[in-house]
C-alpha cells in the first residue's frame, strides 16, 4: 500500500475539516506536520493530508467539492 499527499494546507483547522470529510466518506486519511507547522510563522510550515494511493480518484472528487465550499473563507 502506497501513501500519497493529496493536499497541503497552511491552516490546521482546514486540514482537519478535509480529513474528517474523507473519513466520513470511507477514505482513511492522516494529517502530518501539524505540530511542526505551528512552531513556524504563518506560511513557513505546511500540513499534509495523506491517503492511500488507491483512494486518489474518489478523494480528489471530494476535495474538489470542499475547495468550492471553503475557498470563500480564504
Amino acid at each position: 500500500m502506497k501513501i500519497i499527499t493529496i493536499k497541503q494546507f497552511a491552516n490546521e483547522i482546514k486540514a482537519r475539516l478535509y480529513h474528517h470529510k474523507l473519513e466520513e466518506e470511507g477514505i482513511p486519511s492522516m494529517i502530518t506536520n501539524a505540530i511542526s507547522s505551528s512552531l513556524f510563522p504563518i506560511g513557513a510550515g505546511t500540513i499534509s493530508l495523506q491517503i492511500r494511493k488507491e483512494d486518489k480518484k474518489k478523494a480528489k472528487k471530494i476535495i474538489k467539492e470542499l475547495d468550492k465550499i471553503y475557498s470563500e473563507d480564504d
